[in-house]
């Protein structure tokens, strides 16, 4: 038995167009937030690079108060901390700020991203067949 295939030119939807329209605008608005989302992301990195480096100071703060010798070890132990801690601030400090400079100068001035050009729909392609034979209707 023969098959015969037929290819629509028309949407496989009433609604497809519409649909087709929302979704691009969502594409828009995307690359409107896109800056926006960015930052907020990257001061989340920082934020969470600060927080393990800090921890790893505690830790380190804890096991030299577990092994002191002399009172003068728990203000050492105390000064060591507290200079670690604002040391980081100080490196952590001008990448925020870096952060927070382009995501204001993109809410300034937003540069809208060209979209990616529309792929063609997918469709299936037989390499082995010749010439098209026009399609006839087949009543069972």
């Amino acid at each position: 038995m023969e098959e015969t295939v037929e290819v629509s030119d028309r949407n496989t939807s009433l609604y497809y167009s519409a649909f087709q329209y929302m979704f691009e605008a969502a594409d828009m608005t995307s690359c409107l937030w896109q800056p926006t989302l960015k930052a907020i992301g990257r001061t989340q990195l920082e934020l969470a690079g600060l927080q393990a480096k800090q921890t790893r100071a505690v830790v380190q703060w804890a096991y030299q108060w577990m092994r002191p010798t002399t009172p003068n070890d728990f203000l050492n132990a105390n000064a060591l901390l507290w200079s670690t801690m604002i040391q980081q601030y100080a490196e952590v400090a001008p990448r925020m700020a870096a952060v927070v400079e382009t995501a204001a100068e993109s809410a300034t001035n937003p540069e809208v991203l060209q979209l990616p050009k529309k792929p063609a729909r997918d469709t299936l392609i037989l390499l082995d067949r010749g010439e098209v034979a026009p399609l006839e209707r087949r009543v069972a």
